[in-house]
């Protein structure tokens, strides 16, 4: 057996004083990115993206943040992918970031809606060609025979 009992870290760096706090939440998310970028973390939109299938059990896979706005947090997926249908058919999942260096994370949780398809296209042509041929002859998450 693997006994991970004595594997904890004593967080004691970071505070969180309410009266630090912007009153608006993107405000604060924009913040703390910034401190994260700052700080080096590596990758620091890296974030859990948390779903569940038609009977309720929950996915969690490491997607990319790619804007924060007034709108939403946009990542991006290929609709046929487990989380694309985990989407289509429950409209609603979580995210976490975690920033280890920083001793923070963040949480948030919601409805997901799909971004106009211009932007998907937009954001699909500038990505490295290597990476749209993967995309486009790939089927994600499908099992290979």
């Amino acid at each position: 057996p693997m006994d991970l009992s004595h594997l904890r870290e004593d967080y004691r760096r970071a505070t969180l004083d309410v009266g630090d706090v912007a009153a608006d939440p993107l405000d604060q998310f924009r913040r703390w990115f910034h401190e994260a970028q700052e700080a080096r973390v590596y990758e620091p939109n890296a974030m859990a993206l948390a779903t569940a299938d038609g009977d309720g059990f929950p996915n969690v896979r490491m997607v990319l943040l790619k804007e924060a706005t007034e709108r939403g947090f946009v990542f991006f997926t290929d609709y046929r992918s487990v989380k694309g249908l985990e989407l289509d058919a429950n409209a609603r999942g979580a995210l976490c970031f975690w920033w280890g260096p920083l001793e923070r994370q963040v949480r948030l949780r919601g409805a997901i809606t799909r971004i106009p398809s211009e932007d998907s296209a937009a954001y699909f042509v500038q990505r490295p060609r290597g990476s749209r041929l993967g995309a486009w002859a790939s089927a994600q998450s499908s099992v290979i025979v």
